[in-house]
């Protein structure tokens, strides 16, 4: 008999599956990786399960030439005694109100098992709809809302994730490009799982050609600004109860300190402050409010107001001139 893919220790039924992967290419930011752990930690979620073992061992290398200790499985020991087994952790976590949040490794070895595994715990967890959260780097003015850009798995998403402020990607169209481990599970979902709604969301953090004090480009590591404008969106999109009053003060320090270094790049190079100047007149993004809803007693207190604003209308019309 076939070994599970999936060891859940709990399958609440979901409504909405956040996704999002560690040690992956498409983690600018750390917007794949940090935005789930920032709702982990935030939402006090629990852990209720995990891709099993044979996906460990289908999916992923022990180690890589010269990376040392970057693609070795987790190991831990407590006074020389094993203490928990190797692993590449592929959790599943219980956020409540219908959320679930998986946080995984991108796999290195075959998409179509992992891709397997993820499918059947959403079928475990009652076929909820599935956020995977991704992001890149690029110039962009670092106070401005981010450019948020999806790919989806049915076409019948397309008109609500427009409203919702989302650009579509037309990404390998024009040339060959290899997906990112959301943009495949995606693919995935829309050629064999043809009940499951899926979309991949990808923010765009700043990085601008300038190197930094550190040696690294000038960027935002990880960009609260951008968990801010994507969680908007899937707040809206999904109905969540989850406050963002937090992100504020952290996305308005990071754009302040990368807004400075960019100053003193500009101040210094005539060539760096025009490519600087070009990227704010150039950048484009969709903009996104977030529809207010009102309570019953809002609703019949704001119809009352209007109302009164009407008659006062109606009764300077019908005032005689002199």
């Amino acid at each position: 008999m076939a070994e599970s893919l999936i060891a859940l220790d709990e399958t609440p039924s979901a409504r909405v599956l956040l996704a999002g992967w560690r040690r992956q290419w498409s983690d600018g930011g750390n917007i794949s990786s940090g935005m789930p752990r920032w709702l982990i930690d935030k939402l006090s979620a629990r852990r209720i399960g995990r891709m099993s073992e044979e996906v460990s061992r289908m999916c992923f290398p022990f180690q890589v030439a010269g990376t040392h200790d970057v693609y070795r499985p987790r190991a831990a020991f407590e006074d020389g005694l094993p203490s928990r087994p190797m692993q590449w952790d592929n959790g599943f976590w219980d956020a409540g109100d219908g959320v679930v949040i998986f946080l995984g490794i991108e796999p290195w070895y075959r998409i179509d098992l992992y891709g397997q595994a993820f499918f059947e715990a959403v079928a475990a967890l009652g076929n909820p709809k599935i956020a995977a959260v991704e992001g890149y780097n690029g110039p962009a003015p670092p106070e401005l809302e981010r450019r948020i850009s999806c790919v989806y798995s049915k076409a019948a998403m397309a008109d609500t994730l427009r409203e919702h402020g989302m650009l579509f990607s037309s990404y390998g169209s024009q040339q060959r490009q290899g997906p990112t481990i959301g943009m495949a599970l995606v693919s995935l979902a829309h050629y064999q799982h043809p009940d499951v709604e899926m979309v991949r969301v990808g923010a765009m953090a700043p990085m601008f050609p300038f190197s930094g004090s550190s040696g690294g480009q000038l960027g935002i590591t990880t960009d609260h600004r951008a968990f801010y404008d994507i969680m908007r969106r899937l707040r809206a999109l999904y109905s969540l109860d989850i406050d963002l009053a937090d992100l504020r003060p952290r996305y308005e320090e990071e754009a302040a300190r990368l807004q400075e270094s960019l100053d003193r790049v500009a101040g210094r190079n005539e060539e760096a402050r025009r490519y600087i100047d070009r990227v704010r007149n150039e950048y484009r993004f969709q903009e996104f409010e977030e529809p207010v809803e009102l309570t019953p007693g809002m609703e019949g207190t704001l119809a009352d107001i209007l109302g009164r604003l009407n008659l006062g209308s109606d009764e300077a019309d019908e005032t005689p001139t002199t």
